[in-house]
């Protein structure tokens, strides 16, 4: 009687632990951040005007263009040699990525800014590669 009783004191105490450990490990969808990126049902873009590349973000749509009014440096020209260069958003829609092109030593950089376009600061330093390529952001 005393190992059957001792027993069931173990299985139980192993019971307990078991389903303890399962509460604690479970996921539950408030732990996990929710992307947001789908809601912001934005496109950003670049639009040649004259000589100068400018940086425009719209709804799905097409509706509500807005222009992202970035001050660059007199050096600096907003580029997108080619199609990998093209300006990306942040997944929270709040920052712009793009490539730059100083034009005083032919060098390439990664630029952001806030969406309202303040904010500008050089991410990747200057490179001497005109292909520099922006992935997405994550």
């Amino acid at each position: 009687m005393k190992n059957f009783l001792k027993t069931s004191l173990y299985l139980f105490a192993f019971s307990v632990a078991g389903i303890l450990f399962q509460i604690s490990c479970s996921n539950t969808e408030t732990a996990v951040p929710q992307n947001t990126n789908n809601t912001l049902n934005k496109i950003i873009y670049s639009q040649q005007v004259g000589t100068e590349i400018q940086i425009w973000t719209c709804n799905y749509d097409g509706t509500n263009p807005t222009q992202i009014p970035i001050a660059l440096p007199s050096n600096l020209i907003v580029n997108n040699n080619n199609a990998q260069a093209t300006p990306r958003l942040s997944p929270d829609g709040q920052t712009v990525f793009f490539v730059a092109l100083n034009t005083t030593t032919s060098l390439w950089s990664v630029y952001s800014c806030s969406i309202s376009g303040n904010n500008l600061q050089e991410i990747v330093p200057p490179v001497a590669n005109p292909n520099l390529m922006i992935g997405n952001a994550i």
